[in-house]
């Protein structure tokens, strides 16, 4: 735990004091872990501060406070709580990363430690954060505690480091005619304002740096020659000679890294490529713990593939911002979460394995942007599972919303499917029937090919996901109807259905629920041995009171899957738990589509729960399945 800061004992002595006339100082140094000189010195600087609005007196070991002005006492004690709030974690790293970065010596950890006012081993999970961010640029945290840290790499590396983060470790604004200068460089060189932004960041670093930290005049990273030689180099010439003032030299090297962001009007900073931020093995490790994690939590083999360079950036950056406390807002959270709800569990999953590597929660935003990724990851593993030759378009609106329905349905279908329009007036269901699946605007009943009711205009992702659960459900052997396609409602049936007991444990209720299933030949001896396996290693709980236990099967072909309803709810590791479902993948037809799709379904089931408790102790088990067939059917439409 962070021992609190000068500004966190000043803010919690006088809170104590507010509270109670006297207190002891023995009650205060172990309230914020410190001796009693500490907190005697702190009572003598609160008084300083206080002046003659109040006065802490000592007698006896007693601290009592003494408020003499009322309300200026109180506007004092409002800015010493200010401060203590903007005493943050992620800016007591910020100054550390500066402190390493601008360090011509080693420096000492007690000295650190006492400069930010933490303990040794609260500097040291920060330095372990920081290594986080460091290691993209090749930089790294040497030397031994007693004898000093420094940050090892090239001035080239650090500078990238800084303008990545820029407005994490620096906070030296421009001075104003400085900036002017700039400003008045960029009209004169009709510089867009993009590329004005990266030059004062650019002036910035080097006004730092230049005098104690300068580049050598040749580098690995650029050629200095070969930038001398440009127009560009001629122009930023004139500017760095408008900033060398004050006895400030900048050599040829300072003015090439000054002109890197007007050559092709672009920074490196924005383009990550192996020629300046190289992808590092930790976060190209982190992504195959992502891949390992979703397959043991979920079953699923989801592989980044020609997306996993981007991924791995992002992630890259997404912890520098989660150690430096900046802040993304994605106004489209909730939209992602609606439409992406399996990519949003993997999300969460991605959350889990930062956690355990990085000791780092990511927020609600940044895990809505990973879910995009996750996402695309998921429809390209995606393998459809329908094989269709001939489908017929039948409309009852014209030929004109027929041919709509087939110029969208050509970006879902192979170009070698068939596609024949009809009328709905004129078609026969013998002419129907010789298709293997029908697309209509109109109910078509009684036919044996399977049909798919959709409007002139629709959702081309839904209707790909609806199809391949038409297919699934004929590969399973299973009824299609035209009112909606659910799975979960196909899968259910009375020897598959529970009624818990709340007076069981979880474990023991799974138990009975496998046991049951055993007993009916529906799952191999081993299977309970398995989800129990799974369970210890991690509880299957998902959001909004699901139980989602899962394992492979080994005697059946087809998937079992067994629902299990609590009459109310029940705690299990600080989670309320509604409903299990208790799913065997038969290990002979593994199909991560129809895993996703069962995925999909359920998580959108969980989000009408509430629905399915109403008044439940007033129904049978029948009514309680017939009532689950019917949410799982409205969770598809």
């Amino acid at each position: 735990m962070n021992r609190p800061t000068q500004n966190d004992r000043l803010s919690i002595i006088l809170d104590v004091l507010q509270k109670k006339q006297a207190v002891s100082l023995d009650a205060l140094a172990n309230r914020c872990s410190v001796t009693k000189r500490t907190i005697r010195n702190d009572a003598a600087l609160l008084n300083r501060t206080l002046r003659s609005a109040a006065q802490i007196d000592l007698n006896k070991g007693q601290c009592i406070l003494q408020i003499h002005h009322e309300q200026h006492y109180r506007k004092i004690a409002a800015e010493l709580s200010q401060q203590q709030a903007a005493d943050t974690p992620e800016k007591r790293v910020k100054r550390l990363a500066a402190q390493l970065l601008d360090a011509t010596q080693p420096l000492l950890i007690d000295d650190l430690s006492e400069q930010l006012h933490v303990s040794r081993s609260t500097l040291v999970s920060d330095l372990n954060h920081l290594r986080i961010t460091f290691e993209p640029y090749d930089l790294e945290v040497k030397g031994k505690p007693n004898q000093g840290i420094h940050l090892q790499g090239s001035e080239w590396e650090k500078r990238l480091y800084i303008l990545q983060n820029n407005d994490h470790v620096l906070d030296q604004p421009l001075d104003q005619t400085i900036a002017a200068s700039v400003h008045a460089f960029a009209i004169r060189h009709l510089l867009a304002e993009a590329t004005e932004r990266v030059l004062l960041r650019y002036v910035g670093v080097v006004l730092a740096r230049a005098a104690k930290h300068p580049l050598p005049r040749n580098s690995t990273a650029f050629d200095v020659t070969h930038m001398m030689q440009t127009k560009e180099y001629a122009c930023i010439d004139q500017l760095a000679s408008q900033l060398e003032k004050n006895d400030r030299v900048l050599s040829n090297a300072e003015r090439a890294f000054l002109t890197i962001p007007i050559l092709g009007r672009r920074s490196p900073v924005h383009l990550p490529n192996r020629s300046t931020v190289a992808l590092p093995m930790a976060v190209r490790q982190l992504i195959i713990e992502i891949e390992r994690q979703v397959k043991v939590q979920l079953s699923i083999d989801i592989h980044f593939g020609t997306i996993s360079n981007e991924l791995g950036y992002h992630l890259m950056f997404m912890l520098n911002r989660l150690v430096f406390g900046v802040t993304i807002h994605h106004s489209l959270v909730r939209e992602v979460q609606e439409k992406y709800p399996l990519a949003c569990e993997i999300a969460q999953i991605a959350d889990e394995v930062i956690q355990e590597r990085y000791q780092i929660k990511v927020n609600e935003a940044e895990l809505s942007y990973l879910a995009y990724y996750f996402g695309i990851a998921l429809t390209e593993n995606e393998e459809p599972l329908f094989q269709l030759s001939r489908v017929a378009i039948v409309c009852d609106t014209g030929r004109g919303s027929a041919r709509i329905i087939a110029m969208q349905l050509n970006k879902i279908l192979p170009s070698t499917v068939e596609k024949q329009l009809f009328s709905s007036l004129a078609v026969t269901k013998a002419e129907l029937e010789q298709f293997d699946m029908i697309f209509s605007t109109v109910p078509l009943p009684n036919l044996n090919t399977a049909v798919i009711e959709v409007k002139d205009i629709f959702d081309e992702r839904k209707l790909a996901q609806k199809i391949n659960k038409y297919w699934a459900l004929d590969t399973l052997k299973m009824k299609k109807n035209g009112q909606g396609v659910s799975l979960i409602s196909q899968l259910l049936d009375e020897e598959h259905f529970f009624m818990l007991s709340n007076q069981k444990t979880h474990h023991d209720n799974m138990v009975a629920m496998i046991t049951s299933l055993e007993r009916g030949g529906l799952v191999d001896s081993g299977f309970k041995q398995r989800i129990m396996k799974r369970e210890q290693v991690k509880h299957t709980l998902f959001d909004r009171g699901i139980a989602f236990p899962h394992t492979m099967n080994r005697a059946s072909r087809q998937i079992v899957l067994a629902v299990g309803i609590y009459p109310l709810k029940q705690k299990v590791c600080e989670e309320e738990i509604r409903m299990i479902f208790l799913l065997g993948i038969p290990e002979s037809q593994h199909n991560e589509t129809l895993l996703i799709q069962l995925y999909e379904e359920m998580i959108a089931l969980s989000k009408k729960i509430d629905l399915l408790h109403n008044d439940l102790s007033a129904r049978t088990c029948a009514e309680m399945k017939k009532r689950v067939q019917r949410l799982c059917t409205i969770a598809n439409a």
